[in-house]
């Protein structure tokens, strides 16, 4: 595959533009947002929606903004941001810059357009493609490396008291959520039998996974370093995004979500080893084995499906991409 061409794993098939309808309302939470954090001279360039909805926000005076507006539940702000400063602080791995150092002119809360409040999350821009547009062995080899050095970091600092990190210790670990894989309603895109197999490879994997939330190596872990949240600016030179997910497990879980991305690609193999070599002139390789692998990978991909066939307008794409590599971890 021509690194000119994006990969889009199928979990993100479902970034869309923001249609017309949500763009009103949308606009309306942006206009609040800027004025909580007197941005008066800034105007919206562009509303991308995944699981969140990002603003590109620009101005004459000052320096390109993300907007991050978020309704779901997940980790609390102060969590997120008490991460990022310590990483920041901590290291010299290139990551995402937050408009100030100020927690309150950095995260702040608006009511939407329906009444419910939005939680507003504010970046300073960070230029670069994703590394999703350039999947080369090299950048993968700097991409082991940063991770290793994150968890070096991570296994040295004492973490400020009332965090609330996520912790993985489940295939469905993010609150309020189960298994709806098997349900009559989705016969049409996984049938009886590939259900029961699912569900199988899931009890395994959360064997594992309960396992390591006991794990004598727990850490404060990204969360998802993956393709679309790290931007490459040249070869080997990376920035990571996105802090919103962090968690505390051993550091294996890390790269599990790392790997998961990109497994049906023909050059995973070999985007695989040179992270894992990248990863080794850090510290130690923390995966046990292969199996212990398939089986986080498997359980990533349960949870992306579960929540896809719930999502999406017609999940048969995401279900054709991600149930193979359920299945593959049957034992």
């Amino acid at each position: 595959m021509s690194t000119d061409a994006i990969y889009v794993p199928p979990q993100r098939i479902g970034i869309t533009e923001i249609g017309e309808n949500d763009a009103i309302r949308v606009a309306a939470t942006v206009e609040a947002a800027c004025e909580v954090f007197a941005l008066h001279d800034y105007v919206v360039a562009e509303l991308v929606k995944h699981s969140n909805v990002t603003a590109r926000l620009v101005s004459t005076t000052g320096p390109p903004l993300a907007l991050r507006l978020r309704t779901a539940p997940g980790v609390d702000g102060r969590t997120e941001f008490a991460w990022l400063d310590a990483v920041r602080r901590g290291t010299d791995l290139a990551v995402v810059e937050p408009f100030a150092e100020e927690f309150d002119r950095t995260l702040r809360m608006v009511t939407g357009p329906d009444g419910r409040p939005v939680e507003c999350a504010l970046f300073r821009w960070a230029e670069g493609r994703p590394l999703a547009a350039d999947l080369t062995e090299v950048n993968y080899h700097a991409l082991g490396r940063m991770s290793a050095r994150l968890h070096r970091f991570s296994s040295t600092w004492t973490p400020p008291s009332g965090l609330r990190p996520l912790v993985w210790d489940r295939t469905m670990y993010y609150g309020g959520t189960s298994l709806v894989i098997g349900d009559d309603r989705y016969l049409e895109v996984v049938s009886r039998r590939d259900a029961a197999t699912v569900h199988d490879v899931v009890r395994e994997a959360d064997r594992e996974l309960a396992r390591l939330a006991r794990a004598a190596d727990r850490m404060f872990l990204h969360g998802n370093i993956e393709m679309w949240n790290v931007l490459t600016t040249g070869p080997g030179e990376l920035r990571l995004l996105d802090f919103e997910d962090v968690m505390v497990g051993p550091p294996v879980l890390d790269v599990a979500v790392t790997l998961f991305y990109g497994r049906e690609r023909a050059d995973h193999g070999a985007l695989v080893r040179a992270y894992e070599a990248g990863y080794r002139t850090v510290r130690e390789w923390p995966v046990r084995d292969r199996r212990q692998m398939d089986l986080l990978v498997a359980a990533r991909a349960a949870m992306l499906l579960n929540h896809g066939l719930q999502t999406e307008a017609d999940p048969r794409s995401v279900t054709e991409r991600l149930l193979p590599l359920i299945l593959a971890a049957a034992a």
